[in-house]
């Protein structure tokens, strides 16, 4: 126990020495919180005041007087398109929506044919979209009002075309809606525990080495797990430290949220900040134990963040796929490092019940796997080969 505290002392020292490590962890954990918070916040700012929008663009609006008139009783406010559009939408650069009305429109609404109207807009571009979207439901209305008027010249009760109205009952909970865009929020967070970790598991490793400190340490007489546990505290200690940074700094930016949205949505309470480093405090652990283990086998220091760099992007791919995959909720999920905290994470932002057993798992395979690189550390940190990166 006196030799591990020794090499935990050590490195602790050495880290805080290195002032530049520790200002990207700091940096890290207190302003990845509210920069997330606040993307998201101007991210749905923008849908919503796209969606609000009173301005509508439309194409020869002169050829349609009675879906103008419409349009300026919503409200709505019709003006011309630039002369450009079709080129700007088809090079990504316009954010609206264009509804283009044909020749002879009003002709044929006379004659009671079905007249087709195309909105322009950018499907890669979401205020594009939205405003689409918008365009279409306005359309939708005038050709309701159109349809009544028709059947009440006809003396015909419109109630009669109305056999099935669907009614949509939302049983998920209030806070699932905004899940959709608050899955950076456990994505963040994880990446900040890999983030905390990884310039000390590099230097603990790989950078004594380059510097030539490894081998007369190992002449010493310290156990090699004492060692091994040493190094790796230190790097845990760095980990968990820009985790609680993370966690502190989301609870401070959901406090500050101007977007009543999201900040209905978003509630990072004690009880949110419990779950978090709960479910993320194993899995600090296990990823020190990994970038620590990667490290290890780097002949230099620029070789050891080449390859911790594909366990970075690893850590944050992996909670995307259950987003891009719609992947549902399953028990496999939980022993899958990395996924299984962003599921857990997921149903405790969007208010689904978390179960003991959900928190346990994961940490459990964290724990277990931990375990089995820290014994795999300590045999190979004696080797020849590891020491004078030989092979």
């Amino acid at each position: 126990m006196r030799q591990l505290v020794t090499v935990l002392r050590k490195e602790l020292l050495d880290g805080v020495r290195d002032r530049r490590v520790w200002l990207v962890v700091l940096v890290t954990a207190l302003v990845s919180g509210p920069l997330t918070l606040l993307l998201v916040s101007k991210f749905l700012a923008d849908l919503k005041s796209k969606a609000e929008a009173r301005e509508v663009l439309v194409e020869n609006a002169q050829a349609a007087p009675r879906l103008v008139n419409f349009f300026e009783r919503q409200g709505r406010v019709v003006e011309p398109p630039p002369p450009d559009v079709r080129a700007r939408i088809e090079a990504g650069r316009f954010d609206d929506a264009v509804l283009v009305v044909p020749d002879g429109f009003e002709d044929d609404l006379s004659r009671g044919r079905l007249v087709e109207l195309s909105i322009l807009h950018d499907s890669n571009r979401a205020k594009s979209t939205t405003a689409a979207v918008t365009l279409e439901r306005l359309v939708g209305g005038f050709g309701q009002e159109l349809t009544l008027q028709r059947l009440l010249v006809r003396s015909i009760d419109p109630a009669l075309i109305r056999t099935v109205r669907p009614t949509l009952v939302a049983l998920g909970s209030s806070r699932g809606g905004a899940t959709r865009l608050l899955f950076l929020v456990p994505l963040v967070a994880l990446v900040s525990a890999v983030i905390g970790a990884l310039a000390i598991a590099i230097d603990v490793t790989a950078g004594e080495r380059e510097r030539g400190s490894l081998e007369p340490l190992l002449m010493n007489p310290v156990n090699p797990w004492a060692l091994v546990l040493g190094k790796w505290l230190a790097v845990c200690a760095a980990s968990l430290v820009t985790l609680v940074g993370t966690v502190a700094s989301f609870a401070v930016a959901g406090q500050v949220i101007r977007d009543e949205g999201l900040s209905a949505a978003f509630q990072f309470g004690a009880a949110e900040a419990g779950y978090t480093l709960a479910v993320l405090g194993p899995f600090c652990l296990f990823i020190s134990s990994v970038l620590m283990l990667a490290a290890l086998f780097a002949r230099g220091h620029k070789e050891a963040q080449a390859t911790t760099s594909y366990i970075v992007s690893l850590v944050s791919i992996a909670p995307s796929l259950s987003m891009f995959l719609s992947l549902q909720d399953a028990s496999w999920q939980l022993l899958v490092p990395a996924l299984g905290q962003n599921m857990v994470l997921a149903r405790v932002f969007r208010g689904s019940p978390v179960t003991l057993l959900d928190v346990l798992t994961p940490a459990l395979v964290c724990l277990g796997l931990t375990l089995v690189t820290l014994l795999a550390k300590t045999r190979l940190v004696g080797r020849e080969s590891i020491v004078f990166a030989k092979g």
